[in-house]
């Protein structure tokens, strides 16, 4: 049976034409053009406004298309919040002759902006012209500098001066502008801040008119880029509960948004809470040395006696561990201090991890993962509280709900550089969620992406050797007297009180220094040292005298040693010469020399389970072939090797290692 089909020019089209040839991608194919047009994706409105400053377009046009479907008005408003949000903070990113060039630009009517309403717009189209000359650039690739950067496998088609071309692709992208697309004011003067209030999302500037939002189908739902899918869920969470009752309902497929109700959403102010979502990340422009928290520009500039007040605040709140803390202080303050020397450099590990895995270097050497664990009384949370507090001003923990795999990565796009950091994670949400980020040493699809701080309760047994290699792993027995509830309430209100007096001016410094040393495109030779450092000498400047024993340079190396000693304590342990035999297996526990190997061998619990955990051992020093049931074999010499010394029962070496 013959069946007529009817073309009504929309869903997936097919274009033909003829390969003439290929070559490598280079920013000179945008060259000579007096206008460009784009559709684009709202993730690269950063590139978009490089582009516009870096080309000298006498018009630029853009539209930002969803990568989502937006179904429901409350979605688009959510939608164009965060492309309008992130349009600003493009602009707001450059220097001020530039940022002061960009908005004459746009108020002289040469550059401007929509931002999508009614289509999921997966097309990437640049349109170029000037007098006769077209270009069409259509593919893969969407505008952005890590698309552009030749790292990602993408594919541009190119129609010069195709007439054919041009005609189909320009009446495309003027069909989706004119009747689906809402334009983005952005003020004449200078852009101060990025986040845009709802009454101020594009698509409510218009109150003359009635939208009509009619989603797809199910079946044509397809959602292919979390990343953004994710970031407009948050904001939806936030505004649903507060503007949904000034919402119309779908009423037959269709919900209309009338100017009456465009008024009244246009009546509602938001209270905005501390730990809104979306709300918090922080950004860093390492080429013009500027940084963004939030949407508002980060001063690296400092006063030298607000450094000092930090810098005393700092030296105050390590020597509270000072005769209060029970166990090896000095090591616990040392510990610390690395950590701090971490969770500070953190906004830099992006770039270094991505440029590592560019150069095919080793990503382990950056961690993007810091784990605190320990006993529950040792002080953790009050450390990385505190810290937080002296780079951003307040701390910021997210709920441990959010520690699921889904919402990691969502959080890894979200924050940017901003420490991402979660308290009191279980065992089993982090060998579920936690590990395998760990393992991943693949970068994001983004440029910038944060350190993550976990805070455990939790045995030094609990992780093995694939994520201590790959972590920043501070493990304490060193904590506060459980009994000395005075004492806790002493200390809890000094740390307040530091909290309250910190000014950030600290690790503005700090940031500024940091930026100095680090090469844009070289990996340094050992950041920990170069961070340490920089801590070091500021930190000194206040102390009478030297600085206390625990604030000193450390070293990649020195601390790539250190993660193991737990580990090492644990084994001079387990191969003490009283569970030394001459024979394999002459009692239920024990271990012995057969020549190149040491044998351990072990009873099992009710459940199993063996009482070492062998898996935090690294695995180059299991036999794993001749390893089975309750025997484990190790090699010796680079099992000495490990302990840094021989293995000699009758010398008694066990008791050269107290």
């Amino acid at each position: 049976m013959e069946t007529l089909s009817l073309d009504d020019g929309a869903g997936l089209r097919v274009v033909r034409a003829g390969f003439l040839e290929e070559q490598k991608f280079d920013w000179s194919l945008f060259e000579g053009f007096d206008s460009l047009r784009v559709l684009t994706y709202s993730a690269s409105s950063a590139a978009v406004i490089k582009m516009l400053d870096d080309f000298s377009f006498e018009s630029f046009e853009c539209v930002f298309g969803s990568e989502a479907v937006l179904g429901n008005f409350l979605e688009v408003i959510a939608f164009q919040k965060v492309v309008t949000g992130q349009t600003r903070a493009a602009i707001m990113g450059l220097k001020d002759e530039r940022h002061r060039r960009i908005l004459e630009k746009i108020a002289a009517g040469q550059a401007r902006f929509w931002v999508l309403r009614r289509f999921v717009a997966h097309a990437k189209l640049y349109l170029l012209s000037s007098g006769n000359s077209t270009r069409v650039i259509v593919g893969s690739a969407n505008l952005s500098e890590r698309a552009f950067s030749g790292n990602q496998p993408e594919t541009l088609v190119v129609f010069d001066n195709d007439q054919a071309a041009w005609s189909h692709y320009s009446g495309m992208f003027e069909a989706i502008r004119d009747s689906g697309a809402d334009e983005i004011s952005l003020p004449k003067d200078r852009i101060v801040q990025a986040e845009i209030e709802v009454t101020e999302a594009p698509v409510l500037s218009d109150r003359s008119t009635t939208v009509v939002i009619e989603p797809p189908e199910p079946a044509v739902v397809e959602v292919s880029a979390p990343v953004q899918v994710e970031r407009i869920e948050k904001v939806v969470a936030v505004l649903k509960p507060r503007l949904a009752a000034a919402i119309p309902n779908f009423r037959s497929g269709r919900q209309r948004i009338t100017p009456v109700v465009k008024r009244e959403l246009s009546r509602i102010r938001l209270v905005k809470s501390s730990d809104e979502a979306d709300s918090r990340y922080f950004s860093l422009d390492r080429i013009n040395g500027k940084a963004f928290l939030s949407g508002e520009e980060f001063s690296l500039r400092w006063d030298n006696q607000s450094v000092r007040t930090d810098a005393r605040l700092i030296l105050d709140f390590f020597g509270n561990y000072e005769g209060a803390f029970e166990g090896d202080v000095p090591a616990h303050q040392r510990d610390y201090f690395t950590l701090m020397a971490w969770l500070y450099f953190s906004p830099f590990i992006c770039d270094l991890r991505s440029l590592a895995h560019l150069r095919d270097s080793d990503v382990v050497r950056y961690p993007s993962f810091a784990i605190i664990f320990g006993k529950s009384n040792c002080g953790k949370t009050s450390l990385v509280d505190t810290l937080t507090t002296s780079m951003f001003g307040r701390p910021h923990t997210v709920d441990k709900r959010s520690f699921t795999t889904a919402r990691l990565r969502g959080l890894q796009h979200a924050y940017r550089r901003h420490p991402v950091v979660f308290d009191d994670i279980g065992r089993r949400a982090f060998n579920q969620h936690g590990r395998d980020m760990i393992k991943d040493e693949l970068p994001p699809p983004v440029s910038e992406y944060p350190g993550f701080v976990l805070s455990m309760n939790a045995e030094p047994h609990s992780f093995p050797d694939e994520v201590a290699k790959r972590s920043m792993m501070t493990y304490t027995t060193t904590a506060l007297p459980a009994h000395n509830e005075g004492l806790r309430q002493k200390l809890q209100s000094e740390v307040q009180q530091i909290r309250k007096t910190l000014t950030g001016h600290l690790y503005r410094r700090y940031l500024a220094e940091v930026m100095d040393r680090l090469e844009l495109d070289r990996l340094p030779e050992d950041w920990l040292a170069i961070s340490s450092s920089v801590l070091r000498g500021i930190l000194e400047e206040v102390s009478d005298g030297a600085p206390p024993p625990w604030c000193r340079q450390m070293t990649w190396l020195d601390f790539a040693d250190k993660r193991y000693d737990r580990v090492r304590e644990r084994v001079l342990h387990l191969l003490r010469m009283s569970a030394y035999t001459k024979r394999e297996s002459e009692g239920p526990v024990g271990w012995t020399i057969d020549g190149n190997n040491v044998i351990v061998w072990e009873q099992r619990d009710a459940f199993g389970r063996r009482a070492f955990a062998w898996d935090d051992l690294p695995s180059t020093l299991i036999d794993e072939t001749a390893s089975g049931g309750d025997r484990t074999v190790l090699h010796r010499k680079s099992l000495e090797s490990f302990l840094g010394l021989p293995l000699r029962p009758k010398a008694q070496w066990w008791r050269r290692s107290r």
